[in-house]
């Protein structure tokens, strides 16, 4: 329970008695639109992207989570009893701690665990008005930028196993647009661009 960081024993020991270890390769999409949220996922190793999808299966990427986080919107929807609103979808391997939503409202008991949900709608709160700024007042090349970046920094690996279609996807461009912007990147030495993959070069 490494990633884990609680004080409190007895919460821990509740946590490590109500969850389970669940181990999930890259790319594995552990939750949709519309899913049941049935476990609150801590993430123990690893990174997950987290990806706002609309009816029309349009997407827009809002942010990562890393070691010893957990998902804000995934909390929230527990809290009010409502169907997922995003897509979650393992970065790089993940080693999952799922705690079951029916043992949540115990955990609300524990001030360490109400200041862990505070601090986390928080952050992703933080990161939310971020990305609705950089897609708000940025072009497209500058979020394309972001975004690379930040798949880089979730992996630690500056080469990305990602299709022109994949990015495109996750950032609601049409992929020829990020095609044709990927190139300028690679003009301007920031990145190379191979088959199923970019290599986002460590001047950035």
């Amino acid at each position: 329970m490494k990633a884990i960081t609680f004080q409190d024993k007895q919460l821990l020991a509740e946590i490590e008695a109500a969850g389970e270890l669940k181990h999930a390769p890259a790319n594995t999409i552990i939750m949709q639109p519309g899913d049941l949220i049935e476990n609150i996922p801590i993430v123990m190793k690893g990174t997950i992207r987290i990806v706002l999808q609309n009816q029309e299966g349009e997407e827009q990427y809002l942010y990562h989570i890393f070691p010893g986080e957990t998902c804000a919107l995934s909390l929230s929807c527990c809290q009010a009893n409502k169907r997922s609103e995003i897509k979650a979808v393992v970065e790089d391997d993940a080693d999952l701690f799922m705690i079951p939503v029916r043992y949540v409202d115990s955990l609300t008991s524990y001030p360490e665990w109400k200041k862990f949900v505070s601090d986390t709608q928080a952050q992703r709160f933080s990161e939310l008005l971020e990305t609705i700024e950089l897609i708000s007042f940025s072009n497209l090349d500058e979020q394309l930028w972001s975004y690379l970046v930040k798949r880089v920094q979730a992996t630690g690996n500056n080469i990305l196993k990602v299709t022109h279609h994949e990015i495109a996807q996750e950032l609601n461009s049409p992929r020829e647009v990020i095609t044709r912007l990927l190139h300028q990147l690679q003009k301007k030495g920031k990145v190379e661009i191979a088959r199923g993959e970019i290599l986002v070069k460590s001047s950035l």
